[in-house]
């Protein structure tokens, strides 16, 4: 049901994702953490902790696709339309509520989900079931902020700088969108306003529609 009324994106095997935390990552089973909650790019969580641990993909993944609008460049949730969810951040719930999200999702053979980390941001996490099967830890390391995000200088634009230490994965292993129908003009739309406003790239979700390959499916 979720992926006729919502959808997937596939992530391909070998695509690396970031986790960042306060102190090296220390793997706790799915009995302990049922989620993995990682970014395409340690600049899109808004507060950067002191690691990031670099997460890659043991297979091609599916990944819900938790998204029920976009507006402009906000990107919004469709938690609450799957579990009673009041509060804007999951990974801040506690592990009963995650729990019955992971039972949803793999009765939807769902690998995890992809949605905005803070509801109506333009920020987006992929989140994967805690499985050792679908991702292994490379290393855990001190962060390093080598990036720029996008701002306006004496009405001067500087778009955003991504870096070159932490490389967003679809770039290279373009992301495979199986969506609904209506998603269809809210792409358009967000992909229109992106050019309107200048700040080309700016979020990560920008970069994946760069060459992502898009199935609408009604």
């Amino acid at each position: 049901m979720l992926r006729q009324t919502y959808g997937e994106i596939i992530l391909k095997k070998d695509s690396i994702l970031y986790h960042t935390s306060d102190e090296p990552f220390f793997y706790k089973t799915e009995n302990e953490k049922p989620f993995l909650f990682c970014s395409f790019h340690p600049s899109e969580y808004f507060m950067i902790s002191d690691y990031v641990s670099k997460i890659k993909l043991k297979k091609d993944i599916s990944l819900f696709f938790m998204i029920d609008s976009l507006k402009k460049a906000k990107i919004y949730s469709a938690l609450n339309n799957i579990i009673n969810h009041p509060n804007k951040n999951l990974s801040k719930k506690n592990k009963s509520e995650l729990i019955i999200l992971s039972n949803i999702l793999k009765k939807e053979k769902f690998d995890g989900w992809f949605s905005s980390i803070d509801n109506n941001k333009g920020t987006i996490e992929a989140v994967f079931i805690n499985d050792p099967n679908i991702f292994e830890i490379i290393e855990s390391l001190p962060l390093i902020n080598n990036w720029r995000n996008g701002y306006f200088n004496n009405d001067v634009l500087n778009i955003k700088n991504w870096g070159k230490k932490y490389s967003v994965c679809t770039i290279y292993y373009s992301a495979l969108l199986n969506i609904n129908e209506k998603y269809r003009e809210m792409i358009k739309d967000y992909i229109d306003f992106e050019k309107e406003s200048k700040f080309i790239n700016n979020f990560v979700f920008q970069v994946i529609l760069k060459n992502a390959i898009i199935n609408y499916h009604i």
